[in-house]
């Protein structure tokens, strides 16, 4: 069973009363401070964050992309590495 709290003062404080007797040992496990990445945002959320915006123009994605060198040769390369 998990329960969910915080530390004040040096004590572990719980967010809901819990009925467990005197003496119970228990294990604390401590959560990564300031990690948004567990939050439950939706990728609409996330995206607004980190200013990713849709993309307009399909050319800006091959940037580095060699003139030269053609999509399908591409894909058969990694057809043939996952062989």
């Amino acid at each position: 069973m998990t329960y969910r709290g915080r530390i004040k003062n040096g004590v572990a404080v719980l967010e809901s009363p819990v009925t467990l007797p005197d003496g119970t040992r228990v294990r604390v496990e401590v959560e990564p401070a300031g990690s948004v990445f567990w939050d439950g945002k939706s990728v609409e959320e996330l995206a607004q964050e980190q200013g990713v915006v849709p993309i307009s123009d399909l050319a800006k994605l091959a940037i580095d992309w060699p003139q030269d060198e053609l999509a399908d040769d591409f894909l058969t390369l990694i057809r043939e590495a996952r062989r």
